[in-house]
């Protein structure tokens, strides 16, 4: 009887599973027919496209995607960077004249500081029925080692780029913070049109041998600009633009004016030039090959030199407020550049030489942070004449000149190490007036040499150092006259012959 009920409750067991499995299949299809039924007498709802996917832009070159949605193709990238730098003969031990911080405080510059750069660009383009629009912009943000304290350090400030150019900034000194955030580049090309800020059309070669960018005899400007481009074919174009001529200036500061800086001390001493209000932009043109063998370009600038009304008067000459009358001056430049793959892939050659009157940043960029303004010899910095005019004593005004010559080589010893070798010369002439103002207004010969060598042991990382050596000559009045910051008297001998090292190490990855 026991194996008979267990026997029957098990062939029951599965009578049961088999009825449930019948139940529960039939149930499911009732319910999807029921469901079916019911979403007909429901409003629709359209169904969710497909995933847009990111694609590949091969109409630009590489590196290009197509944002979805849209036929405009977009490239990102950016610089990572890491340098060390190393200045042997800074002013470590002495009180320097050039360098007060904002607490008023004389200090020695350090001879070591350390630097972080990142930079963020963006490439967008898409194709027209009047040729190509592009938009791009480079965003650079900048930390010095240099502490931001009272004392100590030794770093120059400079004022961020703005709408109107980036100046050298004579009262910022230690004791800023040495981070900098700034749109490096933002501009629109279209049909030739080009506008934004951006590259002077003057400029040729742009320091692209060098880590250090202290090369002389270079425009590498980038400012605010517009302008046309025409190309007439076999390589052959033409540009015109209206550029900012704030970036350009290189006077004295506007915060000296009540210090009677623009004002002629006497019958034969000139004063140092403070710009007024602008009237035009700076009119820029070149003309410019690009083939097989290589490039080349001359070009010219239209610069306008003018001054602020003078504070003061000198006694029985110039009456207060007068402002003397506006000049123009000018600058030419001409450069050739050769490949030379057949001693390796990548190798070329630049040759470049500069003339200006007035228009000193268009051989020595100092505006953009490039070009060099000053060496360290003898425990001080000594500063390379740079101003673009002076103010005479019968009121007019008179230009500086200068000729500027650059030379530069680069070789791959391999796919994966290369070096260059590079060179400048610039020679400064101003008036005789002016000489007797100071060292800073002096007639001058500067030259340098440096050379470099860069590793990439993988693709996109580069490790390099570089060493550059400049002599400074001055020739007139070798005694700067000035005054400290609690007003006492300053006239320490400044060397007619000065010599600086400067080296740099750089570590960066490109993306």
């Amino acid at each position: 009887m026991l194996r008979s009920a267990v026997g029957a409750r098990r062939i029951g067991m599965g009578l049961g599973m088999t009825n449930f499995k019948a139940i529960f299949l039939g149930g499911t299809a009732s319910l999807a027919v029921a469901s079916a039924a019911s979403a007909a007498d429901l409003p629709t709802k359209k169904a969710a496209p497909a995933a847009e996917y990111v694609k590949v832009c091969t109409t630009f070159g590489a590196g290009y995607f197509t944002i979805p949605g849209s036929d405009t193709c977009l490239k990102i990238g950016g610089v990572v960077r890491y340098e060390a730098n190393v200045r042997s003969n800074a002013p470590i031990g002495v009180a320097n004249q050039f360098g007060y911080n904002l607490a008023g405080q004389v200090y020695s510059r350090d001879a070591f500081f350390t630097r972080g750069r990142a930079y963020l660009n963006v490439d967008a383009r898409s194709q027209t029925d009047y040729g190509d629009l592009r938009a791009y912009f480079s965003f650079r943000d900048t930390n010095d080692s240099l502490p931001p304290g009272p004392f100590g350090g030794g770093k120059i400030a400079f004022t961020p780029p703005s709408p109107i150019g980036s100046k050298i900034s004579a009262g910022y000194f230690q004791g800023l913070t040495p981070a900098q955030a700034i749109l490096d580049q933002g501009y629109f090309h279209w049909a030739g049109l080009q506008g934004g800020i951006a590259h002077s059309f003057f400029d040729f070669y742009t320091h692209g041998y060098e880590l250090q960018s202290a090369a002389m005899g270079v425009s590498d400007q980038i400012l605010p600009m517009f302008g046309y481009t025409a190309k007439f074919g076999g390589g052959f174009s033409a540009s015109v633009s209206a550029e900012d001529p704030r970036a350009r200036q290189i006077g004295d500061s506007t915060a000296d004016v009540g210090a009677n800086n623009n004002i002629p001390k006497n019958a034969t001493t000139a004063a140092y030039l403070t710009y007024g209000a602008i009237g035009m932009p700076e009119w820029v043109g070149n003309l410019r090959y690009d083939g097989g063998w290589g490039s080349a370009q001359i070009s010219g600038a239209l610069h306008e030199v003018n001054s602020s009304p003078l504070f003061d008067t000198v006694p029985g000459t110039l009456p207060v407020g007068f402002k003397p009358s506006t000049v123009w001056g000018y600058a030419v430049n001409g450069g050739v550049k050769v490949k030379l793959d057949a001693l390796a892939p990548g190798d070329g050659a630049t040759l470049q030489v500069s003339y200006d009157q007035g228009a000193m940043d268009y051989v020595n960029a100092l505006n953009y942070w490039s070009g060099t303004s000053n060496v360290y010899s003898k425990d001080q910095s000594v500063g390379v004449p740079v101003n673009d005019a002076f103010v005479l004593p019968n009121g007019s005004i008179a230009l500086s000149k200068a000729f500027g010559v650059f030379a530069g080589l680069q070789h791959y010893w391999a796919p994966s190490v290369r070096s260059s070798l590079f060179g400048s010369y610039l020679q400064i002439s101003n008036p005789d007036a002016a000489q007797n103002l100071s060292a800073g207004a002096d007639n001058a010969r500067v030259w340098d040499v440096g050379v470099n060598a860069i590793w990439s042991p993988v693709k996109a990382l580069d490790i390099g150092a570089e060493a550059v050596y400049t002599n400074l000559r001055l020739s007139g009045l070798n005694t700067l006259k000035g005054t400290l910051p609690n007003g006492a008297s300053l006239t320490p001998y400044i060397p007619s012959n000065s010599n600086d090292l400067r080296a740099r190490l750089r570590v960066q990855m490109t993306f």
